[in-house]
């Protein structure tokens, strides 16, 4: 899945892996030049905590610059949902937009355990 900034929606992925069993919701907040990108992520499982999470966010930088690209998260208590807000401005004067690729990864896996 990948979140256009396009539009002001909001996509909700699950992991199906019971290694690790994540949601993810990535809302766009404003039409820019400059807007906000609320990531959300909650770790379903109902007893086991997740270490060594981290988030990407891949884009287009000659379109679009980051706040941050790299976001390492806290230690993911059960049933309980992390927030973090990235600030984006799109650096294109003629209007063009791109996508936002949102990558969610283990230390010790070698690809990601959920995209939005």
């Amino acid at each position: 899945a990948v979140v256009s900034t396009q539009s002001t929606g909001k996509m909700t992925p699950v992991s199906l892996t019971a290694a690790a069993p994540l949601k993810i919701s990535a809302n766009v907040q404003g039409i820019g030049p400059m807007f906000r990108l609320t990531i959300e992520v909650m770790n379903t499982s109902n007893t086991t905590p997740i270490t060594g999470a981290y988030i990407m966010l891949v884009t287009n930088d000659t379109l679009y610059v980051l706040e941050k690209c790299y976001i390492t998260l806290p230690l993911l208590v059960p049933t309980l949902t992390y927030t973090v807000n990235i600030m984006v401005r799109c650096t294109s004067e003629q209007g063009i937009t791109d996508s936002i690729n949102v990558f969610v990864y283990v230390k010790g896996r070698n690809a990601p355990v959920l995209t939005a």
